[in-house]
Order: structure tokens, then sequence, then C-alpha cells
């Protein structure tokens, strides 16, 4: 029988093909080869010998299964019951409730980086389970050597953040290299059910951003993706996947069987045209135990039809740029009457077949290019995002405005956050009228005269807006505290004290085939 740690009440963890157990004598060999051959990344000077890794056994480990309050616990990590790795939870400080994560993985597995990744992630999932669970610790963490990026981003994506940073602390392979310590706390409260990503298409920052929010709820906590096209580029990121119905009105029943049989307890529209459906069944999905990330109809269709956004802000006198059906119409209401214009479609994204800065005659041709065009006047100015999120009561939670640097196709490339005070206080009140719920991209421009025009606003997560989060607009996480019932009073928004700048570039990423 194999042996056991007295504290623990399970001594057997599994997750999907993995398991871990407590240290197995008969592994001492392997681990001692495995550390030996990876000296780099350990904190260890030399080489280990048979006979010291044998009184290391005798000495250290083996009083380990019987102490009341051991100051580690040491596991063996089978895949398919094989041996891959091992590690545990070391200098375990009982009175504060915490612990260091130890792993190290069989050095052809640890050279592999998409096997490394699943591996690590799947311990840290089973090493929660004895450190949350079994032992009811409030925090765990990581300390390592900043020369691994890919180990950064399995913890990331668990629910781990950066604590804190040495930098070039010490020396390896001759480089002197930062540490970095990072952490991962209790769940406040009981698990409630996985989260679901609608339209998921290739939006991998945004399932990655999703998925460290969630990992911070709750370890436990998927995050699967939904899409109607199976071949979504995005799928083999996620940690599960459905085929999702197409969303119509009468398909509801169905829908609703197929969130609560994959236990859906939060959902996530990506996409302007899904927008309303989501809203309109806002209510059914609450008695389904599903808390959906989205406005108020109302607020969602005047923030998708571009005339009823200007109406609206005409109605409670928001600084909104003119927008009409025809030019005609729109040069009879300015006092100056424009010179160029923008013209773009009257419902959804309004990047989509923009035209810009054009004259009368070349606009009115643009627009007979569109399905139902729209007319705006030309402003010369600095066009600005403003990634916010709106909490349950209608008060804005966190607002980070940011420049549009480079823009492709409507959406910023290059975006450096502004840090303007003055801008986002003046800001605040136009956003709590438009009646939101949740994150928002406002797109705006700022003119030499102090002037703020408002150009739309998406009631979603934006394509750049992983740099809000950055800046210290939590949204998701704010999202899946608030839908559990907690006050956001209890996670401020703490905005970063310098300017960020994201680039978004094509990345590449291989994954172990067998997953989604």
């Amino acid at each position: 029988m194999p042996a056991a740690y007295r504290i623990l009440r399970l001594n057997d963890y599994r997750h999907g093909r993995y398991r871990l157990l407590p240290i197995r004598p008969d592994d001492r060999e392997d681990i001692r080869q495995w550390r030996n051959a990876q000296l780099d990344v350990l904190r260890q000077s030399a080489p280990l010998t048979a006979e010291a890794q044998d009184r290391y056994f005798h000495d250290v480990v083996a009083p380990l299964f019987e102490a009341e309050q051991p100051g580690q616990l040491l596991f063996s990590l089978l895949l398919d019951e094989e041996l891959i790795g091992y590690g545990g939870l070391v200098h375990i400080d009982w009175l504060a409730g915490r612990a260091e994560i130890s792993f190290l993985l069989e050095t052809g597995r640890n050279a592999h980086i998409p096997t490394f990744q699943a591996d690590f992630a799947a311990y840290l999932h089973l090493l929660r389970q004895v450190a949350f669970e079994d032992l009811n610790l409030q925090k765990i963490n990581t300390e390592a050597y900043d020369v691994r990026p890919y180990l950064t981003e399995v913890l990331a994506a668990e629910g781990f953040a950066e604590e804190a940073r040495l930098p070039r602390h010490v020396q390896v392979a001759g480089q002197l290299v930062d540490t970095v310590f990072h952490s991962c706390f209790r769940p406040t409260g009981a698990f409630r059910g996985h989260v679901l990503i609608t339209s998921l298409a290739g939006k991998a920052p945004l399932l990655r951003a999703v998925q460290a929010a969630a990992r911070r709820l709750h370890y436990a906590t998927k995050v699967i993706g939904a899409d109607l096209n199976p071949q979504a580029l995005a799928r083999p990121l996620a940690d599960d996947f459905w085929l999702m119905p197409p969303l119509r009105d009468e398909l509801l029943p169905e829908l609703l069987a197929g969130l609560q049989a994959r236990g859906i307890a939060y959902l996530i529209p990506t996409r302007d045209g899904e927008l309303a459906f989501w809203s309109r069944h806002r209510a059914a999905l609450a008695a389904a135990g599903v808390a959906v990330l989205v406005s108020a109809p109302e607020a969602v269709h005047r923030c998708l039809d571009k005339l009823e956004f200007t109406a609206f802000g005409l109605q409670h006198g928001l600084p909104i740029i003119a927008t009409a059906r025809d030019i005609d119409s729109l040069t009879e209401r300015q006092s100056q009457p424009p010179t160029a214009f923008v013209v773009k479609e009257r419902h959804g994204a309004g990047s989509l077949s923009l035209g810009l800065n054009l004259p009368a005659a070349a606009a009115l041709a643009h627009a007979r290019t569109l399905q139902e065009p729209v007319f705006q006047p030309f402003i010369h100015g600095r066009e600005i995002s403003v990634d916010g999120y709106v909490d349950r009561t209608g008060r804005v939670h966190g607002l980070v405005a940011r420049i549009r640097d480079v823009v492709v196709r409507g959406e910023s490339q290059v975006t450096t956050t502004l840090l303007d005070a003055a801008l986002l206080a003046r800001l605040t009140p136009i956003v709590e009228k438009l009646g939101l719920y949740g994150p928002f991209v406002l797109q705006a421009l700022l003119t030499e005269d102090d002037g703020l025009h408002l150009i739309e606003c998406n009631c979603r997560f934006g394509g750049a807006s992983t740099l809000g989060i950055a800046a210290g607009v939590d949204s998701f996480y704010w999202f899946l505290q608030e839908s559990g019932g907690n006050d956001l009073q209890a996670f401020p928004f703490v905005p970063a004290a310098i300017p960020l700048r994201q680039v978004r570039v094509a990345s590449d990423n291989v994954f172990v085939v067998g997953g989604n």
C-alpha cells in the first residue's frame, strides 16, 4: 500500500489523466537524475550523489508522513500511471497558512515547452486541491528565476499574480537574472460553476484574460469556448469547447439545457451581433443560474444604433458627435456646416466600411456602397479609446483612457494608456448616463480647444481592452465577483501609476495534441 501523509485526508488526487500521490521512495533515483540534469533552474549548487539522495529520503522525507505539521509535503506526479515529475508544498508556515510550490518535470518533458505547460497547469490544479481543500491553507506561492517566460504564462493563466520581483538577483548560465514571486490565494467562496465565452473565433487574448480571472475566483473553474464554427481558431486554447446552436429565440430552451448540462454559471458574449439576444433573455438565464455579462436591452440598442446614440446624447446633453441619415439634414444642424464627412453603417462597429474625411460628393458615393449609411461631420482631433467597467448599481468602477497609436481595420494594434485624471473625471458622469453594465469601450476625439466629442460606445469587451486590464480595469474578475454576490468595494480599481503600451502582433501557439 502506498505511503500516506497523516495530515492529509485523501492522499490521492486526480485531474484528467494526471495523478498526484505522496512521493514514492522508488522514484528517488529518477528524481535525482532529473535534478542533476536541470541545475540551472534549481536552487541546487552541485550534483546529488545516490548516497546523498538515499540519506535525504531516509532522514528528511520518511518522517514527514507521520508529522502533525510537516515542514513540507512532497508528491510524485503521474500521467497515465507513469512518473513524469515531482514536487510539493515546501517551507510551510502553518501559522500564516502559506506554502511555497516546488516542481520538477522529467528532463525530456521539461525541454519541450508545450508539454511542460500542459503538465505544469495540471500539476497546479492538483496541488491547489491539496493546499486549499485538504490543508485549508490561505496562500501558495512560487519563486522562480526569470529565464522561462512560458512558465510565467502558465502561472498567469492559472490565476497566479506576480507579487514581487528582485531584479538581477541570481546568476544563471553566466547571466544575472530576476527572481520572480507569484502567488495564488484560497478561493473566497465555494465553487459555483464554469464560464462560457460565446463567439470565441480567434479571440485568444480575451480567452486568456478570462482564464486568469476565473482561476483567481476558483481553481476548478473552467473557461469553455463556444462557436458555430467547429474550427474556431482559439478552440485548442480553451478548457473545453461547445459547438453551440444558433442564437434564435425558439432555440432558447435548447441553449439553456446546454448551459446547465455544462455547469455554466457565467456567460460572456463577445460579438456585437449577439448582444441583443443575450440581453433580451437575461431573466431566463438568471432563472437557470447563469449570470450574463451584458447591458440592458435599451442600452445595447442605443450603442448599436448610431442614430439612437446621437438622439440619446441630444436628449441628455452629452457631447456625442452629430449623426444623420443624409448630408443635408446634418449640415442644417451645424452652426458651421462641415466641409468633410465621415460615412459609416448605422448599426454595429463604426469601423466597418468606414469612409473617413470625405468631401460631400465622395461621401455620397461611398454611402451608396453601404447597406444603411449614416453621416457625421469630420472633426480633426486625437482619437482615444476608453476602457471601463460599470457595476450593477450603474456606477463606474474603473476607467482607463488610451491613445490609438496604430489602428488596423478599426482596432488598435498599438495603444498607449493616457494618464489624465481630469479627462477621466469628465468622462465618468457621461458614461454613467448611458445606462451600461459591465465592460465597455468608448471612442472619442480630443480637440485642441479642449473639446471632447464622443464617436460611439461598444457595450462589450474590446479587441484591445486587455491593455485596460493591465492598467487596472479588472473587468472579468469584477464580473465574476459581482455575479457571486460580492460587493465590488472589496475589489477596488487600482490604476497603473505609469503609462503602459500594448502592441498586438500575431503569435504562434503550440500545444499537445489530444486536447479539445
